[in-house]
């Protein structure tokens, strides 16, 4: 018989160089502080004999979490997962798909001879594969026993594809100001960027092929060259390159600055853990999230506390964040972002309250509430 008290987390651990890693630790910590929390990583969770006792099993999902080799894939695990735990598994997956956020490059697979399109279109199949295979997972249900969205945007497009299992939203968490750490050596700047910058754009999260890499560095080019960007991330291709060179993602990323003459004025930091980036934060004049596409995002829920401008594209779910209450000014086209970034950078941006409410204390008890084991 499951205990009232137990609740169970399967995700990511902090070994994992990922976002959700992060968040789930967080999250682990306000679970263990108001229920008798049982956490266990991925791989291992199959055999765990502490979940058989858990009222209820959250599982923190993203697909490529699980890609690794000899391990369950994403539909394997859930269902294995749900055959074992009938009835207590809820799925909490940190991204949904619903066009496809790979349409971008459609209009580079019609341009070029005609005799090679066929061979564009299988190259286009095999590099987004991924998705293909997270829309087939999400159309089943995830195989749970609930699926839990993220977002008022990740609950309309698993409405429309899992019916019956979808619940109400419970929204990111926002991190909490960083620590406060010494503040870095005034030759951090110059070290990163050796023509002593004016001012210092910042993106920050993965490399994906998701993000509009191409129109900031446009925006770039045209902006005087003392305005450099700095990318606070990495890549999170599958393969990676061999150590102590560049992955995929950053050297089609190398390219794109070379064709813009962008050299010096463009730095890519790589993965950094949560310890590690309140300094790089501190670097940073204003930021920009220029998403394609995106049902949930906690890298811009690092932001919101810095009391910096951020920039965001016109989204379904950046206007859903926004409403809820977070600082963003948000953009349409090329030329509303050139405007904002002027703004920011002269000082004239409108200041923002930073309202929204998510800590993860009550997100905690959200989940709490939602199977029945934390207060009414």
């Amino acid at each position: 018989m499951p205990s009232p008290a137990r609740i169970g987390l399967i995700g990511p651990d902090r070994t994992q160089p990922c976002g959700i890693a992060d968040y789930t630790a967080r999250l682990a910590s306000a679970l263990a502080r108001k229920s008798d929390l049982v956490f266990a990583p991925f791989r291992g969770a199959l055999i765990d004999s502490r979940l058989d006792d858990c009222r209820g099993i959250l599982v923190q999902y993203e697909r490529s979490l699980l890609a690794e080799p000899g391990f369950h894939g994403g539909d394997k695990f859930l269902a294995a997962l749900s055959r074992r735990h009938p009835g207590r598994v809820f799925v909490v997956p940190h991204e949904v798909y619903d066009q496809d956020p790979f349409a971008f490059p459609f209009a580079a697979l019609r341009a070029g001879f005609p005799p090679f399109l066929w061979l564009k279109r299988l190259r286009y199949r095999w590099l987004h594969r991924g998705y293909a295979a997270e829309k087939r997972l999400q159309a089943l249900g995830y195989r749970a026993h609930r699926v839990i969205p993220l977002s008022g945007p990740g609950m309309e497009i698993l409405r429309a594809q899992v019916s019956g299992k979808v619940l109400d939203p419970i929204p990111l968490a926002s991190f909490a100001p960083p620590e406060t750490e010494a503040m870095p050596a005034p030759p951090l700047r110059e070290t990163l960027f050796p023509q002593s910058p004016k001012a210092v754009l910042g993106i920050f999260g993965f490399l994906a092929p998701g993000v509009d890499y191409a129109s900031v560095l446009d925006l770039l080019a045209g902006l005087e060259a003392g305005v450099c960007l700095l990318i606070l991330g990495g890549s999170r291709d599958p393969v990676e390159a061999p150590e102590g060179s560049r992955g995929r993602a950053e050297n089609r990323l190398a390219a794109a600055i070379a064709a813009r003459g962008l050299q010096g004025r463009v730095h890519v930091t790589g993965y950094l853990p949560e310890s590690g980036l309140s300094a790089f934060f501190r670097l940073c004049d204003a930021f920009l999230c220029p998403m394609r596409f995106k049902s949930n995002s906690s890298s811009l829920l690092n932001l919101i506390h810095l009391e910096k401008p951020i920039l965001a594209s016109d989204l379904p779910l950046t206007r859903y964040l926004k409403a809820q209450g977070a600082p963003l000014e948000l953009y349409a086209d090329q030329a509303q972002l050139r405007m904002g970034v002027a703004a920011a950078l002269s000082g004239t941006a409108p200041a923002l309250s930073n309202l929204y409410p998510w800590d993860f204390d009550a997100v905690a008890n959200a989940y709490l509430r939602m199977m029945g084991a934390g207060p009414g």
